[in-house]
C-alpha cells in the first residue's frame, strides 16, 4: 500500500514537472555579451580600411593624373571600379557569405583588403597605373563582402534596443575611413612639380594603408567570432529556429525580396541618395577647383566634413530609431533635409564663399551621410526574417549603379555644359528620391516579431509561422 502510494505520488510529481517545463520551451533564451563591443570594433576597423581606399586617388585626382599621365576619367575609374565590381559580384559574394558565416566573411574580406593594399605599394611608378587599378579591384571585392554586414553584426551580437545604434556605429567605421582618406590624401600627397616627389608621397600613403591592413587581418583572424552561444535579442532567436541556408533557400529568399514592393522602392530611394553622395565624393576635387584655385587641401577638408558629420548623423539617427521606432517619419525628414542641404551646398560653391561651403558641407553631410544607417534599418524592417546580409547587399547594388551612372553622365555634362547643370542634376535626383521615400509603406515586421516573441503564451513555432505568412513564406 505504501509503495503504491509512493508510485502514484512520483507519477503526479513527474506530470507536474512536465507541465511546468512545457511553457518554458516556448520562452526565448537571450543574453547580451560584453564582447559584442570588441566584435563591432573589429568590424569598424576593417570597414574603415576598405572604404578609405575607395576615394584614395579621386580626392587628389589632378595630382594623380599628372603623376601617371592619364586622363581625369581614368582617375575617376579608381573610384568607379568599387561601384562596378560591387554590382557584378554582390550575388555570388552574398551567397558565399551566407555559406561561410559572418566570421569567415570578415576574415576573407580582410585578407583581400590586405592583398589589394600591398599590390598598390608596387604601383608607385609613373608607368604602373594599371597596377593601381588591379589593387583597387582587389580592395573593391573586399568592399563587396564588407558593405552588407553592419546590420548582420548588430543583429547577431546586440540586444533588441541596441541594434539600430550598433548598425549606425558599424557604418561609422566606413565613414571614418572615408573621412581619413579625404583628410590625409591631400595632406600626404602634395602637388609637387617633380614627379619623384609625388611618387615618394604616394609610397608613404600606400605603405601606411598596407601595414594597417595587415594588422587588421591578424586581429580579425585571431579575435572575431561568428556569434555568441545564446542569441542577444528575440528576433535573432526566432531566425535561428529556421533551417540552415541552402542554395534553394537562398534563391527563394531572393525571389521574396524581388517581389517585396516596399523593399524595391526603398532600394531605389536609397540608391539615389547614396549614389549622389558617391558621385559628389568622386567629383569633389574637380567641382571645387573650378571655383577655388589650388584648393586641393580645402577640397579634402570639405570631403572630411561631409563624412565626419555623417558619422554623428548615423549615430544620432540610430539612437532615435532605437528610442522611437519611427522609421518612416525619421527617414522622410532626413531625406528632405538632405535635399535642402544639397541646394545650400550648390549655392555656396557658386557664390565662391569658402566659409559657406564649409558650413553647407556640415549640414549636407550630417543628413546625407547619416542617412546610410536609416536605409539599413528600413531594409531590416521591410524584409524580416531574411538574413540581414542579403537585403543589405541588394540595397547597395542600386547606390553603386546609380553612382556609376551619375559619374559617367556628369563627367560629360561638366565637360560640355559646366558645373551649374551638374549641381541641378544632383538636386533633381535627390528630389526624386524624396518622392519615392514618401511613397514607401510604414512597415515594422521586425518590431512586430519582437513584440510577438515577448508576448507570453505564444510558442516559437507559432510566431515563426505567423511571420512567414506575413512575409509570404507560406
Amino acid at each position: 500500500m505504501t509503495s503504491e502510494l509512493a508510485r502514484i505520488c512520483t507519477e503526479e510529481k513527474s506530470q507536474v514537472q512536465l507541465q511546468q517545463s512545457q511553457p518554458q520551451q516556448s520562452v526565448l533564451q537571450i543574453k547580451v555579451y560584453k564582447r559584442r563591443w570588441l566584435m563591432l570594433g573589429l568590424y569598424m576597423f576593417y570597414a574603415g580600411l576598405v572604404c578609405s581606399q575607395w576615394i584614395q586617388y579621386s580626392i587628389v585626382s589632378n595630382i594623380i593624373a599628372k603623376y601617371y599621365d592619364v586622363s581625369m576619367f581614368l582617375v575617376d575609374c579608381t573610384s568607379m571600379i568599387f561601384m562596378l565590381l560591387y554590382a557584378i559580384f554582390i550575388f555570388p559574394v552574398t551567397y558565399l557569405s551566407e555559406k561561410i558565416g559572418l566570421r569567415w566573411s570578415i576574415v576573407l574580406g580582410s585578407a583581400l583588403c590586405c592583398l589589394g593594399s600591398w599590390i598598390k605599394t608596387l604601383s608607385v611608378s609613373p608607368d604602373r597605373f594599371y597596377l593601381t587599378l588591379v589593387g583597387q579591384a582587389v580592395a573593391a571585392i573586399s568592399l563587396t563582402i564588407m558593405l552588407p554586414l553592419p546590420g548582420r553584426v548588430g543583429a547577431k551580437w546586440f540586444g533588441s534596443d541596441e541594434i539600430s545604434t550598433a548598425t549606425s556605429v558599424g557604418i561609422f567605421g566606413s565613414q571614418l575611413g572615408i573621412s581619413a582618406s579625404f583628410l590625409l590624401g591631400p595632406v600626404i600627397v602634395k602637388n609637387h612639380d617633380n614627379k619623384d616627389d609625388i611618387g615618394s608621397d604616394l609610397s608613404v600613403l600606400s605603405m601606411s594603408l598596407a601595414i594597417a591592413a595587415t594588422i587588421n587581418l591578424i586581429l580579425c583572424t585571431l579575435f572575431f567570432q561568428e556569434e555568441p552561444k545564446l542569441p542577444p535579442n528575440e528576433t535573432r532567436a526566432l531566425q535561428k529556429t529556421k533551417h540552415s541556408q541552402t542554395n534553394e533557400e537562398f534563391i527563394e529568399s531572393m525571389k521574396r525580396l524581388f517581389t517585396n514592393k516596399s523593399f524595391l522602392i526603398l532600394c531605389n530611394s536609397y540608391g539615389l541618395n547614396v549614389g549622389t553622395f558617391n558621385a559628389i565624393s568622386t567629383m569633389l576635387n574637380q567641382l571645387f577647383l573650378i571655383h577655388f584655385k589650388n584648393g586641393e587641401q580645402s577640397a579634402g577638408r570639405i570631403g572630411l566634413l561631409l563624412t565626419l558629420t555623417g558619422m554623428f548623423g548615423s549615430i544620432t539617427f540610430g539612437i532615435i530609431l532605437d528610442k522611437t521606432h519611427k522609421f518612416k517619419l525619421t527617414t522622410v525628414i532626413v531625406y528632405f533635409l538632405t535635399f535642402l542641404g544639397q541646394i545650400f551646398f550648390a549655392v555656396a560653391i557658386f557664390m565662391e564663399v569658402e566659409w559657406m561651403v564649409y558650413a553647407s558641407s556640415i549640414f549636407l553631410g550630417f543628413f546625407m551621410s547619416g542617412y546610410l544607417a536609416l536605409g539599413y534599418e528600413m531594409a531590416a524592417e521591410y524584409t524580416y526574417p531574411e538574413s540581414e546580409a542579403i537585403p543589405g547587399g541588394l540595397l547597395n547594388i542600386t547606390n553603386n549603379i546609380y553612382g556609376v551612372i551619375l559619374i559617367l553622365v556628369l563627367e560629360k555634362v561638366l565637360e560640355c555644359y559646366g558645373d551649374v547643370l551638374v549641381h541641378v542634376i544632383f538636386c533633381g535626383v535627390l528630389l526624386l528620391g524624396l518622392i519615392l521615400t514618401i511613397m514607401t509603406k510604414d512597415e515594422h515586421r521586425r518590431q512586430d516579431a519582437k513584440k510577438a516573441a515577448e508576448y507570453q503564451g505564444i510558442p516559437q513555432d507559432e510566431i515563426r509561422d505567423k511571420t512567414k505568412v506575413e512575409e509570404g513564406h507560406v
